[in-house]
């Protein structure tokens, strides 16, 4: 991928006072189902702070088709376990299987419907993808 993930990113508000500069983390989320990409970017879009984008890639080798990853952009680990904390909802609401991928860097957690992420431990998960680097 273009943009290394496990670096923080600067974000750029033109109303936010230059003492005040914030650090955005930058996470890629798969979904293992295609038709499943859309409705997850809708309900991540909806988070207050989050900003999520649709990429589109090449298949990877052997593989046919176009890959779509979603770019999820937090501001701080609180929004990044909202983030963890909607996937149960959205992973039971998908009629098959579906796995969930969220990765920074190199360290990711996968979700489905076998380990859906505990509210309680999404703030160690989030520790977890965070992390010292």
């Amino acid at each position: 991928m273009g943009t290394p993930m496990s670096e923080p990113i600067s974000a750029q508000h033109s109303d936010t006072a230059p003492d005040a500069a914030e650090v955005s983390f930058v996470c890629a989320v798969t979904v293992s189902e295609p038709a499943s990409v859309g409705p997850l970017f809708r309900r991540l879009s909806t988070i207050p702070d989050a900003t999520v984008n649709r990429r589109r890639s090449g298949p990877e080798d052997g593989k046919l088709g176009v890959a779509e990853t979603l770019h999820l952009l937090v501001p701080s680990a609180a929004v990044l376990t909202v983030v963890i904390r909607t996937l149960p909802a959205f992973i039971r609401s998908r009629r098959s299987s579906v796995s969930v991928t969220i990765t920074r860097g190199d360290r990711s957690v996968t979700f489905d419907g076998k380990n859906l992420p505990n509210p309680e431990h999404a703030i160690e998960i989030t520790d977890r993808l965070l992390g010292d680097d």
